[in-house]
């Protein structure tokens, strides 16, 4: 059985990502790929991960994406199975992923840089039977993170989960989009976001269902907490449904940490600071805990408690 590889490459100015052997891999295990879901912008350093077809479960594949402006295309090969983590540490990031029939993809995405403004796009296609589970964690201090996964074909799955973490004076803007334009599709978009200080969060969450995706089954969960009075986040559901025979809704909660709820902890010997932490933790804890690669989800805990020492170190 092949293993998955990559391959890096620079190219031109606006021009779609193509590497013909990684094409034909690809349509010969899902026979549909009219071309990469971004197009590459201006000296990006582009890297392709192919995972063969029917490559079995347990298989985890790391990669840091450094470079400050970097494009990524994965390609997962039918009835593949595979989780890959992408700590993603740069400026700019594009990530497309292609989940082949029958495939099941879990992508884990880590945002952990310090300062400076980050962008990530992020785009997924789903062939018929695929699915996949996109994970995002965002810790960053000026992030605007955009995500859209399709379904094109029938019986396919997408899953995001989201959880975002902002302190200080940080800014975040992040998007996601369930986008269903074929029969019987499924998944969920949940998000979980953190603000504290005079940290401001904006997480938006969509559910579309096409003309063509009858039968489709999706939920929108939007979860935000707010440490301090001064913090700030923003929960944006919507829906878009253009066909009859779907089940869609959505559902926001807003919760906001009173001196009551600390002094609580107080009260029974806990600070204020391991307070915080605590209910990051938890508050967290339910989606962290979906990360199938312990190993993975280890390094992600570990980003989560590093960011909680820097406020404590601060505070």
């Amino acid at each position: 059985m092949d293993s998955p590889h990559f391959l890096s490459c620079r190219l031109d100015a606006g021009t779609a990502f193509h590497h013909t052997g990684f094409m034909e891999f690809f349509e010969g295990a899902s026979g549909n790929l009219a071309g990469s879901l971004i197009a590459v912008e201006p000296d990006a350093a582009v890297f392709s991960l192919a995972i063969p077809a029917r490559t079995p479960s347990g298989t985890t594949v790391s990669y840091a994406v450094t470079d400050a402006h970097a494009h990524l295309c994965v390609i997962a090969g039918e009835d593949a199975v595979a989780t890959v983590f992408l700590h993603c540490r740069g400026c700019r990031c594009a990530v497309e992923v292609f989940v082949g029939k029958g495939a099941t993809l879990e992508i884990i995405c880590l945002q952990s840089s310090g300062a400076g403004a980050v962008s990530i796009t992020q785009r997924s296609s789903i062939a018929e039977g695929g699915t996949i589970h996109w994970r995002n964690v965002t810790l960053g201090t000026s992030v605007t993170q955009d995500l859209e996964s399709r379904i094109t074909e029938p019986n396919a799955v997408s899953d995001i989960d989201w959880v975002s973490f902002a302190l200080g004076q940080e800014r975040q803007t992040l998007t996601a989009h369930n986008v269903f334009n074929a029969a019987r599709g499924g998944g969920e978009i949940t998000m979980r976001g953190i603000a504290q200080d005079r940290a401001h969060a904006k997480c938006s969450g969509m559910i579309i269902i096409g003309e063509g995706g009858a039968g489709t089954d999706s939920y929108l969960t939007q979860d935000v907490l707010m440490l301090d009075p001064t913090a700030k986040v923003d929960a944006v559901p919507g829906l878009e449904i253009r066909t009859n025979d779907v089940k869609a809704s959505h559902s926001a909660t807003v919760a906001r940490i009173t001196q009551e709820d600390l002094f609580y902890f107080a009260a029974r010997g806990i600070e204020d600071g391991e307070a915080r932490g605590m209910l990051v933790e938890g508050f967290l804890g339910e989606l962290l805990a979906k990360i199938s690669d312990a190993e993975v989800r280890g390094v992600v805990e570990e980003a989560i408690h590093n960011k909680l020492g820097s406020q404590l170190l601060c505070s």
